[in-house]
């Protein structure tokens, strides 16, 4: 019993299905009424019947109890197969990509959403156009009037709408002309031509457009027609090994680029027919673009121009391309060929197709970025009005110059997104390339004539249009110190709490701009955003007073900018600095000065270098009847002073009224200050005390130097008489070494041989002082310690008459004269105080060589000279040396040589 009741609610559906489909008949029907009540009644009526009919399909546990048969699975799979096939050519004719039939669940509810906010937006606007409340392309003309001065007279604009004559002027509501129509004499009009609801072009490009700032542009050329070198997308590297841009594809080609003969020759000009009777192509089809691109193929000389917009997107949207050639005008539809236009690099980098632009650096970059088009073989108009010295550079200039052409400039910042164009755009587009291919002909011949003939300064222009083509496009890019460039140019002075907030801001509308792919000005004006920085307000109200009108994305995202601004305003308040005052403190601390303060020249007070010196001008200070000085705010006291202790001692102490004297001595000190006196005469005034600080530094110099001498010096006593024979020494000392030695041991053994036998030992070891004797240094080595023991050499010894003695007397002498060097050296190695000789015995000087200034002998010992004996000290005398070695430490030096035993 169970299986009838089955098959009995297995029948139910399609009996379901069959008044479904008679119900869409009758509802085909009925969209033929013209009663629109009717028709959307009854729509909703099948609206209704078809979701009662879903809802008695089996649900739950039920449908998984129904799916186990196969004819209700087979019959359920096939009717959903038939309506994802109906609504998947919906679908495509809305153009929305993508096979429904393909995708899972979730995405095909996506799709089926998309299509119906497209259906109800077209049911929406059908409406209100029908009802009357909305008009197709209703162009809409805003002029504003702007203080640029013209340089013709201003003439009729070809623009001409019906509202313009109710339309206010933005921006003219507070100036008082005339009439609001009528602009004043000598300015021009420039006029925003847009429409309503224009759809963002960039939501329909196959390609996205990264705003992201990571990402460096990188140019999308997938082949390089006319190239020296094959195509290469070499990127450049920072310093941390990231990519920051990449070279320019054509940049070889560029460099070898030299323009032909026939550029550099005269042209003949031909003006060109006027627009009126010019062949216009508007092209905005692949099958277009490829027409003419096999006409501009055939032509010599192409004028190029391009239409830009950038309010409604971060980087800019090319829109138009304009190119002309003698015959024709041709209109590229870029928004609709984006992504077909760089066939045209065909003709734009053939370096035998000349290409004209006026001013074409943002129009290189433009082409680069959206279309991939380049160009080799270029000649800027603008660049050839610099070369020729013109008053003006503008392209309307230029006309009017070689035409006598006044043309509408009036629409620059029309909104070249709308579309279909209206004919006022396309005229005013067509006018910039129409006859820029006679103006390079008359630039070209007025640049050989001004260089007579030569082509270097057409050479010139050529090179610098060359290096505009090597221009690469890069993406907008913001530091952490980008904001203080804009707060530089207001010349205002923010506080850290208002650049703290004012930094915030511009890193919040860097963001936005980049995430929806608007523009600074759209998301929020500079203006506006000095003005929130400025103000600080404590609430969100005060940010949406601080704008007018109030962008949309400031209002979206009223509470991230209240978030700024309130931790902007917890920052601790430091008080600013401002820059001249830091710039002084600064050249304080850090500039070095030039000037020698304690130089007798420097005068602090000399004014006479400087241009703008000044002596008359009034001071605060003045001189009262005594001559004491007063400030002009200082109150006479009428009361005197009460004295309450007598002073204990007075400096400066003077009668109370003053003597003519000194009447007289604060006059002259008066005149003297007043009177300027030059720095030479000032110079000439201390060379007295100059010259006198110097004697008295050259006194102290040489007092110092006698304290730290060694030895003092003491004159020589007047019993000694130095007997000398100068024509002997000089004799003597022209003899060999040898030769000398010898002399002066037979001179002093001849001397000596009389009382040699009878001496005491007293008067052998008192010193005798015949004449003035050097002392010289000998080193005696030894096994424990060494040693310098100084031996007094005696200097032109005097010459007696030497008999011949016999060689017993001889040898007896030379034994005599080892036992006096003996008892000579005991008495100097002594440990007792060195006394110096002298005629007078009683008067001894003790000399302490504790106070000794060693550093005088920093220079060493020096050589022993050619007359000095060296004699060879033996073992009988080194325990003296060994017991005096205090003293002789003395006087040894690094520099003596050391000698061995012999």
């Amino acid at each position: 019993m169970s299986q009838p009741q089955k098959r009995t609610k297995v029948t139910e559906p399609a009996e379901s299905m069959e008044n479904d489909d008679s119900e869409a008949s009758t509802s085909q029907s009925s969209a033929t009424r013209t009663d629109l009540t009717a028709f959307t009644q009854e729509a909703f009526r099948n609206m209704v019947a078809a979701t009662r009919s879903c809802n008695n399909f089996p649900q739950g546990t039920a449908r998984s109890l129904y799916l186990s048969y196969p004819g209700y699975a087979r019959m359920l799979e096939e009717q959903s197969q038939r309506v994802l096939g109906l609504i998947n050519k919906v679908l495509k004719v809305e153009k929305i990509s993508g096979d429904i039939r393909r995708r899972q669940g979730d995405e095909q509810l996506e799709m089926v959403q998309e299509c119906n906010d497209i259906l109800f937006e077209r049911i929406t606007t059908n409406l209100d156009i029908k009802r009357g409340l909305r008009h197709r392309n209703n162009h809409v003309v805003v002029e504003t009037q702007v203080d640029v001065q013209s340089a013709t007279t201003p003439t009729a604009t070809l623009v001409t709408t019906t509202n313009e004559t109710t339309t206010p002027r933005a921006g003219t509501w507070n100036r008082t002309t005339s009439s609001v129509g009528t602009p004043s004499r000598g300015t021009v009009s420039a006029r925003l031509f847009t429409a309503k609801n224009i759809m963002r072009p960039q939501m329909q490009f196959k390609v996205p457009v990264d705003n992201s700032a990571q990402n460096p542009f990188k140019p999308r050329l997938t082949e390089k027609p006319n190239s020296l070198k094959p195509l290469a997308l070499l990127p450049e590297y920072d310093d941390n090994g990231e990519v920051v841009s990449f070279l320019h594809p054509y940049e070889f080609e560029l460099m070898k680029f030299e323009p032909t003969k026939e550029q550099l020759q005269k042209q003949k000009p031909l003006m060109p027919l006027p627009p009126a009777q010019t062949e216009l192509m508007l092209v905005d089809s692949v099958e277009k673009l490829r027409q003419a691109l096999d006409e501009l193929r055939q032509a010599s000389q192409i004028a190029i121009d391009v239409e830009h917009h950038s309010y409604r997107t971060f980087m800019g949207i090319t829109c138009l391309v304009q190119m002309s050639t003698r015959t024709k005008d041709y209109i590229f539809d870029t928004l609709i060929l984006r992504e077909d236009m760089h066939i045209l690099n065909l003709v734009l980098t053939d370096p035998k197709v000349l290409k004209i632009l006026h001013g074409g650096d943002l129009d290189i970059e433009w082409l680069q970025r959206d279309l991939s088009l380049y160009i080799v073989n270029m000649f800027d108009t603008h660049r050839a009005a610099k070369a020729l010295n013109m008053a003006r550079l503008s392209l309307a200039f230029l006309l009017k110059h070689y035409l006598d052409l006044d043309v509408d400039k009036s629409l620059q910042l029309a909104d070249w997104r709308m579309r279909p164009l209206p004919q006022q755009l396309i005229d005013y587009a067509r006018q910039d390339t129409h006859y820029l291919i006679y103006v390079f002909e008359r630039m070209t011949n007025d640049l050989l004539q001004a260089d007579q003939g030569q082509p270097q300064a057409l050479r010139m222009v050529y090179q610098l249009s060359t290096e505009v083509c090597k221009k690469r496009y890069t993406k907008p890019h913001i530091g952490p110190e980008s904001h203080l460039d804009l707060v530089r140019k207001t010349k205002r002075s923010f506080d850290n709490r208002q650049l703290y907030a004012l930094q915030g801001i511009f890193a919040w509308r860097d963001t936005t701009a980049r995430q929806e792919d608007e523009s600074y000005g759209y998301v929020l004006p500079n203006h506006m955003m000095l003005q929130i920085a400025e103000s600080l307000p404590r609430e969100m109200q005060g940010i949406l007073a601080c704008c007018n009108p109030i962008p949309p994305l400031v209002r979206q995202q009223l509470h991230t900018l209240h978030q700024i601004v309130l931790k902007a305003r917890e920052q601790p308040l430091v008080k600013p600095i401002l820059e001249d005052h830091s710039s002084r403190l600064g050249n304080a601390h850090l500039a070095p000065t030039t000037k020698d303060f304690n130089s007798k020249l420097n005068c602090p007070h000399d004014y006479s270098h400087q241009e703008e010196a000044r002596d008359d001008l009034p001071t605060l200070l003045r001189r009262s009847a005594t001559g004491k000085l007063l400030r002009p705010d200082q109150q006479k006291v009428n009361s005197p002073l009460m004295q309450l202790a007598n002073p204990a001692f007075e400096l400066f102490q003077k009668p109370m009224a003053p003597t003519q004297e000194e009447h007289l001595r604060w006059q002259h000190s008066r005149k003297e200050s007043q009177i300027l006196r030059m720095p030479y005469k000032r110079y000439l005034a201390i060379l007295p005390l100059m010259q006198q600080q110097k004697i008295e530094q050259t006194a102290r110099e040489h007092s110092e130097l006698l304290k730290r001498r060694l030895c003092p010096t003491e004159p020589a006593p007047e019993s000694i008489k130095v007997e000398t024979t100068p024509k002997e020494q000089d004799d003597l000392y022209n003899l060999p070494l040898k030769e000398q030695l010898k002399r002066k041991h037979q001179s002093n053994a001849e001397r000596d041989q009389p009382s040699m036998s009878k001496r005491s030992k007293n008067e052998e070891t008192k010193p005798i002082i015949k004449e003035e004797a050097m002392p010289a240094t000998e080193e005696v080595q030894d096994s424990d310690d060494e040693a310098v023991v100084e031996v007094p050499i005696e200097k032109n010894a005097p010459e007696n008459g030497a008999s011949t003695l016999s060689k017993r007397q001889q040898k007896r002498q030379q034994k005599n004269q080892r036992f006096k060097a003996k008892s000579r050296v005991q008495a100097q190695s002594s440990n007792h105080p060195v006394q110096v000789p002298s005629s007078n015995q009683g008067n001894t000087q003790h000399f302490d060589y504790k106070n000794v200034d060693f550093r005088q002998f920093r220079g060493g010992a020096q050589r022993a000279r050619g007359t000095e004996v060296k004699t060879q000290m033996r073992g009988k005398n080194r325990p003296n040396q060994r017991n005096n070695k205090q003293f002789n430490k003395l006087f040894t030096f690094s520099n003596v040589k050391k000698e061995g035993k012999k």
